[in-house]
C-alpha cells in the first residue's frame, strides 16, 4: 500500500515538473508569434504615410415613429 501511494506522489511531481516546462515553452512560442504578427502588420505602412479613415454616412432617421398620445393623471 505504501508503494502505491509513493508511486502516485512521484508521478504527480514528475507530471507537475514536466507540465511547467511544457507550458512555459507553449506560452513563449505564442508570445513570439503574436509579436511577429504585430511587427509584420506595422511594416505594411511606411513611416510618414498618412491614412484617413472616413466614417460612413449615417442613414437618415425615420421621424415617423408613431403617434404621440397625451394623457391625464387620474387622482
Amino acid at each position: 500500500m505504501l508503494k502505491i501511494i509513493l508511486t502516485f506522489i512521484i508521478i504527480y511531481y514528475v507530471f507537475k515538473f514536466l507540465s511547467r516546462l511544457y507550458l512555459s515553452y507553449i506560452l513563449n512560442r505564442f508570445k513570439n508569434n503574436s509579436f511577429r504578427n504585430y511587427k509584420d502588420k506595422s511594416n505594411n505602412q511606411k513611416e510618414g504615410d498618412v491614412t484617413i479613415n472616413k466614417m460612413p454616412k449615417e442613414k437618415p432617421k425615420n421621424k415617423n415613429v408613431g403617434d404621440y398620445i397625451d394623457y391625464e393623471e387620474i387622482d
